[in-house]
């Protein structure tokens, strides 16, 4: 039983880490390395639980009965409704989309994205979208702001998926993983897509402990140094109102 279950929630990972675009059986070969006649028979069990859906193309997506779980545990995590007002503020002040993104596990999932109305947007994530924790400005913030065994285990775990992605350049993921731990605040540029920048701060819970993260994503060449700086200190002063907020909330 213990084994069906991990299998089970192998799979539901494996496809939400496309969850917009869905995921094919050779996609879940590959994410997960269970044999194929393993992956169709835990698959029949999810959809009868509808936990997944299938689509005329063969694509598998989580299905609507999560929707419902999900919403139920928000009920008990309120990050994304204490965030909204704030990020959509931010979005406006910087001129610049916003992303909430939540650390699950050893992975980072987008649960909110927030969009100026002015400025063509470069958008690198949809609610929804799910990373091994580490990638983007979202992910490296909250990687860089655990403690330092708990981060390289997550690392060493990850560094399979992190190859996978085109062009990934190792020892650049390590500097700005360094650079993050210093400065308090992730910023790359190029390393995640060629020619997009990213910012990011980690927000925490009312533990000091890095629950989740505020970034924001621009095509390199829009924002000079000086525009730089200015959005990660109102992303910083953002973050740290929220995790004041949950610290209330706590108490």
């Amino acid at each position: 039983m213990a084994g069906s279950f991990n299998r089970a929630a192998l799979l539901l990972r494996a496809i939400a880490q496309d969850a917009p675009r869905g995921a094919s059986l050779r996609d879940l070969v590959t994410r997960t390395g269970l044999p194929r006649p393993t992956i169709h028979r835990v698959l029949r069990l999810l959809a009868d639980s509808n936990w997944i859906e299938r689509d005329d193309d063969a694509q598998f997506y989580l299905g609507r009965d999560l929707v419902g779980l999900g919403l139920a545990a928000m009920v008990r995590h309120p990050l994304q409704r204490i965030a909204d007002p704030a990020l959509a503020r931010l979005a406006e002040d910087i001129d610049q989309t916003i992303y909430l993104t939540l650390r699950v596990g050893d992975d980072a999932v987008c649960v909110a994205r927030h969009e100026p109305q002015d400025r063509i947007q470069t958008l690198v994530l949809q609610v929804g979208t799910r990373e091994a924790l580490g990638t983007g400005a979202g992910g490296m913030a909250i990687l860089a702001a655990l403690p330092e065994q708990e981060a390289q285990r997550i690392i060493a775990a990850n560094i399979r998926r992190y190859r996978q992605r085109k062009g990934f350049d190792e020892a650049g993921f390590r500097e700005a993983y360094t650079l993050a731990q210093r400065r308090g605040y992730a910023l790359h540029d190029g390393l995640f897509r060629e020619g997009i920048s990213g910012i990011g701060v980690a927000i925490r819970d009312a533990a000091r402990h890095p629950l989740a993260a505020i970034s924001t994503a621009f095509v390199s060449e829009w924002l000079n140094q000086n525009e730089r700086e200015h959005c990660a200190t109102l992303l910083q002063e953002t973050a740290a109102n929220l995790s004041r907020e949950l610290l209330s909330l706590a108490r």
